[in-house]
């Protein structure tokens, strides 16, 4: 039989083992929320995102993104968004404006980017939670900004090729459908601004009718992957031309007053010849 001085030690050990796992469970569960908005955010007023009529009307229309709800069919959208690429003298500047169903921008953001999607700048012109912001490429570096209630953030991360954000994501797997095509596991790392990081994630394409191609967008952490919805995109295989996304989008849905993540079913329709 083990002795008391023994079992003591075994049983200090047994605890502190449980203490630590209980002190990384929450920490995934904290890192989990803020990913994840597990709870919301309060707020008493609609947000409105002043957006320049110059900006508005700057570049060429691409598409429209109806936005609804996952679940369900028919009916008014939730948002519409819209895309538009105009030259600029660092490459194409992407900028996606999302307003209500009545016209009302609740959200615009912009990427300058290379035209291969690789990124120069992403700037946060506005959003529902009040927050501005930027990421730019600083040679090997990236560097965040963010101004928001909390005041202002920042936060620097080793740069490289895989960096992505929302007006670059789309044209990404474009770029590389006919590997994704063949079988090919892309890896990209997902910027974050309001995170002030990036995630790793990664595309592969999953069953799907002859003339459609779809990709699976999920974290390439097995464990967030377990615990996180993965984003779906369905392109038609002969256009390569977006058709619809399944998934977590950046708007969020009004719950009383509380604003809360809004997973969703958007339907792209085209104004351009092609994607970019």
């Amino acid at each position: 039989m083990l002795n008391a001085t023994v079992l003591d030690q075994h049983l200090k050990q047994e605890l502190v083992m449980k203490l630590n796992y209980f002190i990384c469970l929450c920490a995934w569960c904290g890192m989990l929320c803020g990913l994840l908005g597990c709870n919301g955010v309060r707020s008493a007023e609609p947000a409105v995102v002043p957006l320049s009529a110059q900006r508005a009307e700057h570049g060429d229309t691409i598409y429209f993104g109806r936005v609804f709800p996952l679940e369900g069919s028919g009916g008014e959208p939730m948002y519409v968004y819209e895309r538009r690429v105009a030259r600029s003298e660092r490459g194409s500047l992407s900028t996606h404006i999302t307003r209500t169903a009545r016209g009302r921008v609740v959200m615009a953001d912009a990427a300058t980017h290379h035209d291969d999607y690789t990124l120069v700048e992403y700037t946060l012109l506005g959003n529902q939670l009040g927050q501005r912001g930027s990421i730019r490429v600083e040679g090997e570096q990236l560097r965040f900004e963010l101004e928001d209630a909390r005041g202002h953030r920042s936060a620097v991360e080793q740069n490289d090729d895989s960096v992505v954000v929302g007006p670059t994501l789309v044209g990404t797997i474009v770029r590389h459908l006919h590997a994704l095509r063949s079988g090919s596991v892309i890896s990209v790392r997902m910027a974050v601004l309001d995170r002030l990081e990036t995630l790793a994630f990664e595309l592969e394409a999953i069953q799907a009718p002859s003339d459609l191609t779809r990709v699976r967008m999920r974290p390439s952490s097995l464990v967030l992957a377990a615990l996180i919805d993965p984003i779906v995109f369905t392109f038609r295989s002969d256009t390569s031309k977006l058709v619809r996304l399944e998934g977590r989008v950046p708007p969020k849905q009004r719950v009383g007053e509380w604003l809360k993540d809004l997973d969703a079913r958007v339907e792209y329709g085209f104004v351009a010849a092609e994607y970019r």
